[in-house]
Formats: structure tokens, sequence, C-alpha cells
């Protein structure tokens, strides 16, 4: 109701005080100039009082102004009813939802308003409201307009009985056509959403929001489950990351993908589903929800494969045939061309297999190939393929990945082929004899030349042949290089074993200046004194090493040789302050004796453990982070430092660089020798040393040679020096007498 403001009575001419009344004694016109003085003030006086009322006016006047416009033009209809039911005061937007003039609403019947199907319903909810008092009541009514047309309004109202006058009904009436159309869509929907067809509706981020009963059905996990996961909660590991990467490129590209996985149901079991996604956005064009659709296809799937099996598979031994292994022979070609990395096939013949087939009947001779068959496959790895082309004759290819470093792929190979030449020599028990069997096996790698899958397949049986007139019962490779390099990595091996047992190795150190020209420590770097070869540096025999777990040994010796040459150090006033870098494989990082043998040599030799840095590669990013960063933290809190050596040449990752517990990183020689000519190389270093200086490191680089890079390193930030200008690997009483020189860094060669 609108409340009419009454501005305050204020008399117009106010009253005289009375005054006592004095005779005056002045002469009249005096007395009359002093009464028109006195009646001017008083008149005066009553202008300043008259317009102090019209400014109050004025300003309460546009209050009301204000109140009534925003009263009026609120964004719901405010209505006043009698308990009676007439309506006795409305807003104009009241008005406006039911299309009349206000002086039409007002003084009329509400329920004249009212669609006959709610009328009952409105004097129901009236009389409720008019006996229940104060507490808010809502309901929701189809209102009539004037021009015939209906809406869907919804009504909050209350009783409202001021003192001393009748009580009225107070409410506020809303449009709600549209929420009654979404809630008609959202029935809709939800009929929709209850199909054969399991759907799953995520958030932004993939965390699930619902699902229907298909879902359910097919998964076994049920809403409450569901809900409040991430969609991939049902994935089955079968499809590794790049797949998913693809997927959700296509998603943003696209807006919708569609295919075949492979998930998991509550149970553990895993189907085949047809998978449906559809990014649904909201206003702008970031995706607001994601829409799954799955479908079953066990049953497709398993029609596939029957057919599948009988056209690719060997029907007795259930491996690939020629014609299947002859598929992922040309894939893994064309993989090998893409990444220049090595693979290899091996042709199997049974030796000797024809007589026993011959001799014992066909059943027997086929349930040898079967026990050959399973012992193949428990030779190789996952990822490799064993199949029988015929007879018997067997094929395993090894996929592109056997190694980096030349000759690492034939290593591979043949420790393959030699584990598959134990297996097969092992007896066959069958119906109680006992059977001894052997294979002749050919190796070939591809890789590193164009090919064909023929080519191959004549290569690896040359090969196999080879191995046959060799006597059979061991392999042989066709290419002769690959013959040779392994012969000679397996003789590294023999003489690397006996030349750790007999004191072979020994240590050299190269020093680690700073700015300033001074000595601040040195790395020690393992030396193989070979009887024969001479003097071998750790390029000819660490890999060597790693491949047959003699690093283990080896790293060992070369940290009781660093910790006893601190020893001898401690107590000379210049040495006794350097520090020193032993290298350290990652594969010894792995050992769960690592800390407690770096803690023994420590301990057993009696050296100070911050004398100590243990200098890693950037390889131990690929292997258990977390378990490494927690050796690396045991080992700092006994003062035991570490260094990242070659930095930016490996697989470092700057989530895990600011984890690792590091002191030093120490820039790869490589951008250092063409830092001077290639400002890309520059530019790399600065970041490198801008990047070890925040994470609080000394930046140190190698590969030092000349002067014009030792003065464009100090330019660039680095703190320390490493390189033919300061010293190449020296014995222990050179780097001693280097120390003791005093000679400054200037005076060493600058070129």
């Amino acid at each position: 109701m609108t409340k009419t403001l009454t501005p305050p009575q204020v008399p117009l001419i106010q009253p005289v005080p009375k005054a006592s009344v004095t005779v005056s004694t002045m002469p009249r016109a005096h007395l009359v100039d002093q009464l028109t003085l006195d009646l001017q003030v008083h008149q005066i006086e009553l202008e300043m009082q008259n317009e102090a009322l019209r400014v109050s006016q004025q300003e309460l006047s546009a209050s009301r102004d204000r109140y009534v416009d925003l009263y009026d033009r609120a964004p719901v209809g405010y209505l006043t009813v009698s308990v009676d039911g007439w309506v006795v005061e409305a807003n104009l937007t009241g008005a406006e939802l039911l299309g009349l003039e206000r002086s039409r609403l007002v003084g009329g019947r509400f329920a004249h308003r009212v669609a006959p199907v709610d009328e009952q319903r409105w004097h129901r909810y009236a009389l409720a409201l008019t006996r229940e008092g104060g507490e808010p009541h809502r309901i929701e009514l189809l209102m009539n307009r004037a021009d015939g047309t209906s809406f869907h309004a919804r009504i909050d109202g209350t009783r409202v009985a001021p003192a001393g006058q009748r009580p009225t009904l107070r409410m506020t009436l809303i449009n709600i056509d549209e929420n009654k159309r979404t809630e008609a869509e959202l029935r809709l929907a939800a009929v929709a959403f209850d199909t054969q067809e399991g759907i799953m509706i995520t958030d932004a981020n993939g965390v699930i929001e619902r699902v229907n009963a298909a879902f359910t059905k097919i998964t076994g996990y049920s809403a409450q489950e569901a809900i409040g996961r991430r969609g991939n909660l049902m994935h089955s590991s079968l499809q590794d990351a790049a797949f998913y990467e693809v997927m959700w490129a296509h998603i943003k590209d696209k807006g919708r993908w569609q295919g075949e996985v492979w998930n998991r149901r509550k149970s553990g079991e895993v189907y085949p589903q047809w998978l449906a996604i559809t990014e649904v956005c909201g206003d702008g064009d970031a995706p607001t929800r994601y829409v799954g659709t799955m479908t079953d296809i066990t049953e497709r799937k398993a029609r596939e494969e029957e057919i599948a099996q009988l056209a690719f598979y060997d029907p007795l031994t259930d491996l690939p045939n020629r014609r299947l292994m002859k598929d992922r022979l040309q894939q893994a070609l064309v993989a090998s061309a893409r990444s220049q990395r090595e693979g290899a096939l091996m042709f199997i013949d049974l030796d000797r297999f024809k007589e026993i087939n011959d001799t014992l009947g066909h059943d027997k001779g086929d349930r040898l190939l079967q026990s050959a068959a399973l012992r193949l496959v428990g030779c190789v790895r996952e990822g490799d393929t064993v199949a029988r082309i015929g007879g018997d004759e067997f094929v395993v290819m090894l996929p592109p990945g056997l190694g980096n470093l030349p000759g690492e792929a034939a290593v591979l190979a043949a420790a393959i082929g030699d584990k598959i030449l134990k297996a097969m020599r092992e007896p066959y028990e069958m119906d109680g004899l006992v059977l001894q069997l052997s294979a002749s096996i050919g190796i070939t790698l591809f890789g590193e030349s164009p090919t064909t899958v023929e080519d191959l397949l004549k290569r690896a049986d040359q090969a196999m042949y080879q191995a046959k007139g060799a006597g059979r019962d061991t392999l042989r490779f066709f290419d002769a290089a690959a013959q040779d390099s392994l012969r000679a990595r397996s003789s590294i091996e023999a003489d690397l074993r006996v030349g750790i047992a007999q004191g072979q190795l020994l240590m050299n150190y190269q020093p680690v200046f700073n700015v300033a020209g001074k000595m601040i420590g040195a790395e020690a770097l393992v030396r193989w004194q070979h009887p024969q070869r001479g003097l071998l540096l750790p390029d000819e025999f660490l890999g060597v090493a790693e491949d047959s777990g003699l690093i283990f040994p080896l790293g060992q010796w070369a940290l009781d040789a660093a910790c006893a040459q601190l020893a001898l150090w401690r107590n000379d006033a210049v040495l006794g302050e350097l520090n020193l870098a032993v290298n350290v494989s990652a594969l010894q990082l792995l050992d769960a004796e690592f800390v407690p043998q770096v803690l023994a040599a420590v301990r057993g030799h009696g050296v100070n453990a911050t004398r100590l840095k243990l200098e890693l590669t950037e390889s131990v990013l690929l292997h258990d982070v977390d378990d490494t960063i927690a050796k690396m933290r045991e080992l700092k809190s006994h003062g035991v430092g570490f260094s990242l050596d070659d930095f930016g040449t490996g697989y470092s990752s700057l989530a895990y660089l600011k984890r690792l517990p590091l002191d030093q990183l120490k820039i790869d020689r490589s951008f250092v020798h063409d830092m001077l000519n290639k400002p890309h190389d520059a530019a790399i270093v600065r970041t490198i040393v801008e990047l070890g200086v925040s994470l609080g490191m000394t930046v140190v680089s190698e590969g030092v040679e000349t002067g014009p890079q030792r003065e464009l390193l100090t330019h660039l930030g680095c703190q320390g020096f490493q390189g033919r200008l300061f010293g190449m690997p020296m014995s222990a009483d050179e780097l001693s007498r280097l120390a003791n020189s005093e000679v400054p860094v200037k005076a060493f060669p600058q070129d």
C-alpha cells in the first residue's frame, strides 16, 4: 500500500510571545519608529521560516517520489488484498503482470484474476493464510490476464495485522512460465536419459555429476558410487596415455569423439565398450559439461575375435600365424624407420623335431610343438611377437627400442636368444617319456637401413642355417658387424669382471675453479688400466657395466676410492677444503642398499660428509622419482651434497627439478663449445644459470677450453669452471701440486 507522507504542520504566522506591559515614557514619534522596526524584524523571521518549510517540503516530495518509483517498478508484483478477497493496493508491476491498469485492478476481487482451474486452491490458500498468521506461505497458480492469456505465477503471501486496523494479505507475484518450461524439458530429458545406452555426465574437470540406470547395469557402479568420482574410474589401462591425449585433442577440436575402448567393470572384469563423448559449452566457448554414452559390445567383439582367430592365428598353438606376423613386422619396420631405433627378428627351428615326430607320431609331435610354443612365450617380453609360421618353425619379433647405444640391440637380442635356447633344452615329459629337444636360432637386426618383410625373413632364415651348420643348439647373427659387436662386448664384460677383482681400476681428478681463480673442488673420474688395451675411459666400459650389473661393484669401488682420497686430504690446508664429486649411476640409486653403502664409506674412512658430492645425471628422473628424492634427502641430512651433471641434454622436468635437493647444476659441455658462435647456445647457458641461481644452486660449466669462453660464462653469471683451460683429469699428486701452486687462472693458456 502506498504510504502517504504528511509534511510537518508549521503555522505560517507564529504568535508573538506575551510580554509584560510597560508604560513607555518615550515620546510618541520614537515609539512609532520602534514598533515599525520590530515589525520589520518579525516579518524577516517569518520569511526565513517559510523558506525552510518550502525546502523541507521539496525534500519530502522527492523522497516520496523515489520510494513510489522503486515500489511501482520493482521486478515483482506487490499486491495487498483484504481478508474478504478485494484488491486494495497494487504496484505497477503487479498490474502489468495481470494485464490491467492499476485503477481497474484495485477495487476488484483477486479471485477474478485466478484461472478457474485453480480458483478453489486460491480460496483454500487465502483462508489458511488468514488463519495462520504472519508466517509466509507460497502457492503456484495459473493466472488469467485481461486479454485472455494465462501465465503460471508463484505467490508468496503473509497476513499483516497492524494494531487497531483490519488485517490484510500482503503478496508478491512472479511469472514462472520460464521455470515451468525448463521443468518440462527436464522431465523430457529424464525420459531420454533412461535409455538402453549407459549415460555419464561430468563437469568440465571430468568429475561425474549424473549417471543413468543403464550405466549402472553396464559398469556395476551405482549412482552413489560413481557421482563425485572422476570418469577415469573405469579405465582398464589397456589404452596408454597417448591414446587419451589423441582422444581429448579430437574432442577439443571437433567437440565430440567416438570409438572403441576397453574399460573395467566394478567387478574387475575388462570388457569392450563403444564410447561417444560430446562436449557441452556454456555461453562462451569453454566446455561446462561432457556427456558420454556407452554400449557394451562384448558379444559383438567376441564374434569379431572368433573370425580374427581363424584368420590370423595358428589353430594348434594359438600363436599368431604367418599372415599376422608379417603384418606386425611391417608395422615395426615403419616405426623403426620413423624412430631410427633398432629391432630384431629371430628365426627359430627345432633341432631333430622331424625324427621325434616320425618316430612317436603326429599327436605327440603336436603336443611337443604346443609345449615349445609355451616356452617361447615365457622367454620374451610383453610387446614381443611369437609366431608359428609352419611345421616346427617359429619367429620371434623384438620391436624397435632395443637400446640407444651401438651394439645394445644385438646384446639384448642375444640375451633373449640364449634364454630361449636354455628353455628348449629342458626335458619334455610326455606319457612317461622324457624327450630332449634343442633349437637353432638365426637373428637379424633392422632399423639401420631400409628393407622389406621378406628380406628380413630371408636374412633370419639364412642366419638360422648358419646356426645349424655351427652344430645346432646355438644362435647366429646375419649381420657380421653385429656379431663382432656382441663378441667384443662379451669380452669387455669378462675382462671388467676380472679388472674389478684384481684392482685394475684407478681414479683421476679434474679440478673445478671459481670466478676468482681458486680451486674449489674436483671431480673423481674412473679409469681402467686394461692389461692389453691400455688406459680405457668410462665411455668404453660403463655401458657394459650397466647392462651386466657390474655397475654396482664398480660404483662401490669408486665411492670407496673417493672417500679414501678425502681422508688423505683431510689435514691438508688447501686440499682439505675441496669438495670431491663422484659419479653415481641411476641404477645405483634404485638399489635399496645405496644409502647405507654411502654412509658406510663416509664413516669407514672418517671423512667429513659435507666434502663428498654425488654427481647424478638426468636419467635419474626416468625411474621412481619419489624414491630417488627420499634417498637423496636422507643422505643430505647427513651432509652429503648432490650435483646434477650434463644439465639440459636429458629428461629434466622443472616440476621434479625444484623437488630434488641439489647443491650444484653443471652445464653440459655441448652448449659451452658453440656458445661463442651460436646465440641459441649462449641463451641456453644464460637460462640454465638463471634457473640454477633461482633454485639456490651453484652453477658450474663443463668443457671450458678457452679464455673467451670463460669470460662469457663469467658475464652470464656462471660460478664455477671445469675443462681443459683449468686442467685435464690428473692424478691425486698432480692435483695436489696444482692446488698448492697458487698459479692464477689467467696464467693458463687462453686457447
